[in-house]
């Protein structure tokens, strides 16, 4: 399989996220629970260890990321931080009133390019208000051959709606 350079797979992400915005409807405007639409969200990693590794080694720096719901139940995420990792893309849906489970993936690479696993992301979302949410998560951290290398690693989230 040959090689994709890290800024040509960037680039063909950024194009499949502007795609799949325009199919998004206009959400959140009425107040009334809803999740569609694209969030800034913080993320925070509580502890640090050799199969949970922490961005920067440090626990709780916050990491910026945008997270976009459509309508249709699916997500695109993506996080600042790091060129070593792609976009996420996965689904989502309504549990309760305010309440949503998400679970996305998305893949990690070493510095040359090549691939160096991936991760899964388990997210229960709460929102706090009609442009705010608080959500806990958890990941799966899986190497390039898809052997789970850390499981159940702990990321705390606080996100703003994106207007």
């Amino acid at each position: 399989m040959p090689k994709m350079s890290v800024k040509t797979f960037f680039s063909v992400a950024s194009v499949v996220v502007l795609a799949l915005s325009f199919g998004q409807t206009v959400a959140g405007q009425d107040g009334n629970g809803k999740l569609a639409g694209t969030w800034n969200v913080t993320l925070k990693f509580p502890t640090c260890s050799a199969t949970c590794p922490c961005p920067g080694g440090v626990p709780n720096i916050p990491v910026p990321a945008l997270q976009t719901f459509l309508s249709h139940g699916s997500i695109v995420e993506i996080a600042g931080g790091t060129l070593l990792r792609g976009p996420g893309v996965g689904s989502w849906q309504r549990t309760d009133d305010h309440k949503f489970a998400v679970r996305f993936k998305f893949f990690l690479f070493n510095p040359d390019g090549t691939r160096k696993g991936s991760e899964e992301v388990t997210d229960e979302i709460d929102l706090t208000g009609p442009d705010t949410f608080e959500a806990s998560a958890t990941f799966d951290l899986f190497d390039a051959a898809g052997t789970v290398i850390g499981q159940g690693c702990a990321i705390n989230e606080t996100a703003t709606r994106f207007e």
